[in-house]
Order: C-alpha cells, then structure tokens, then sequence
C-alpha cells in the first residue's frame, strides 16, 4: 500500500513554503523601486540630461569592473578602510566612556554638559583645515575629524540612555546589596544598550563623511581623494563609482551593526519588548 504523510508533515513543508515566498515578496518589494529608479537612470542620461553630468548605470558599472580588474581602486579603499575603521572605533569608544561618566554622575553632566553642547555646535567639517595643521595630510587628520563626528552622535544617545534608568529600580538594586561593578553590568548597561547601539549605526555614514571630506580637503590617497580627481577631470563615471563604493563600506557596516544588535539585544525580542510589526 501507498503510504500516506502525516497532516502535520504536510503542514509543515506547507507553511515552510508559505514563509519562503512570503521572504521572497518582501525582498521583491524592497528591490522594484531601486530597480524601477536604475531603469528610469538609464532611459533619462543622455535624453533629459547630458552624459557629461550624469553617467548611465552601465558606463558606471563599467568603470567599476575597469577599477577593480586593473586595481587602480585598492591603494584607495586600503587607506579609506583604515580611516573608517579607526576613526568609528575612536569616536564609539570615546563616546560611551564619556557618555556613561557623565549619565552616572549629575555633578560631572552640571559642570561639563555646557562644554559639550558648544563644541557640538561647532560645524566639524570647520574643523578639517585645523586638525590637517596638527596631524598632517595623512591617515591622522582623517581619523580626528571621523572620531569626533561620530563622538558626539554615540555620547548623546548613552547619556540618554544611563539618565533613563528608573531611580528606583537603582534605590532598589543597592538596598539589595549590589556594588557599583554589579550596579553597571547588570542595570545601567543592558538599560544603555539599545541607545548605544541606535548612536553606533547613526554614526556609521558620519563617520563616512568625515573621512571623505578630510580626503577632500588634503590627502594622498583614498576614495575621497578619488572622487575629487574624478570630478575635476569630468568623469562622471569615476565620481559615481567612487560614491557606489562608498554604499558598499556603509551597507557592510549596517549589516555588521546590525548582526551585533541582534546578538546583544535578543534578550529584548525573547523578552517581548522588542520592535512591534505593524
């Protein structure tokens, strides 16, 4: 006799087939306006506006293949990737440690918060001629201007986080018996997690930025370096290549955020307090 597969194996492979189209349209939906806009890109250089001015997607393309198979681009992306990488983890170290010193202490914030809040009024790209003066026109200047744009975005958002942990909750932690080691593992750091890591992804394009506008301004090598040589040569091919991959390091860092986000927080998901699907 045919054998017959249980109903619920059945509905299982049924809803497993069910989750993977469903994934399949989500990710449908999220690429037809960026390929709806590649097409329109497409049809309007060189009709509604000059090539010179705006290159087709395939030209762009083009130009990417050519950088990476002559190798042209990674002198750049070797300096710009050492920027990036340093100046983000600068800035988010410094940021934290400042952050949570002045949330954990009213009469620190008191005395400091004013001096923080004028120097974070203060444009940082003004300050790319000054920290090219103190640190030259190498990896350093660009590092400075990185680690101070993304400082300030990581600073705010911890100190948000440590002055929102409920007094009580606090009151009643010592009134157990908890030290100040115990006090900050287990109360004011989960607390912060979650504006630490909201600073750390919007810090990510800042700190994109910054590299870019110091490798503007003076540099020897790197993508900023890269795209102001391309504009000044009228290639606006190169220009676009270099921006596509400037989206490249700042996707990757998203994800990589992203994965670290979910791996800290996922006490808040199995918790049920996490983001709500509309």
């Amino acid at each position: 006799m045919r054998e017959v597969a249980p109903r619920s194996s059945l509905a299982s492979a049924g809803g497993g087939l069910g989750a993977i189209g469903e994934k399949a349209l989500q990710w449908l939906v999220k690429l037809l306006p960026g390929v709806a806009l590649l097409i329109f890109w497409q049809w309007a250089s060189g009709r509604l506006i000059k090539e010179i001015y705006v290159s087709k997607p395939t030209a762009v393309v083009a130009r990417l293949y050519e950088l990476f198979s002559s190798g042209e681009i990674y002198p750049h992306l070797w300096i710009t990737g050492q920027e990036l990488v340093l100046g983000y983890v600068i800035g988010v170290a410094g940021g934290v440690l400042a952050g949570y010193s002045l949330g954990r202490s009213s009469r620190l914030a008191r005395i400091f918060e004013p001096y923080v809040m004028a120097f974070y009024g203060i444009p940082k790209i003004a300050l790319a001629p000054l920290f090219i003066i103190w640190f030259g026109i190498g990896i350093g200047s660009k590092v400075a201007l990185a680690s101070i744009m993304v400082f300030f975005l990581v600073f705010y958002n911890v100190f948000a986080g440590v002055r929102s942990v409920d007094r009580e909750l606090v009151n009643l932690t010592l009134i157990m018996g908890a030290n100040q080691r115990q006090l900050t593992y287990h109360v004011f750091l989960p607390a912060a997690a979650p504006f630490v890591m909201l600073g750390m992804r919007l810090a990510i394009p800042y700190s994109v930025i910054g590299v870019i506008v110091g490798e503007f301004t003076s540099s020897v090598q790197g993508l900023g370096l890269f795209i102001h040589e391309a504009s000044s040569t009228y290639d606006p091919a190169g220009v676009f290549a270099g921006i596509v991959i400037l989206l490249g390091f700042v996707t990757v860092a998203n994800l990589i955020a992203g994965a670290i986000e979910r791996r800290l927080l996922r006490w808040r998901t199995l918790s049920g307090s996490g983001p709500i699907d509309a």
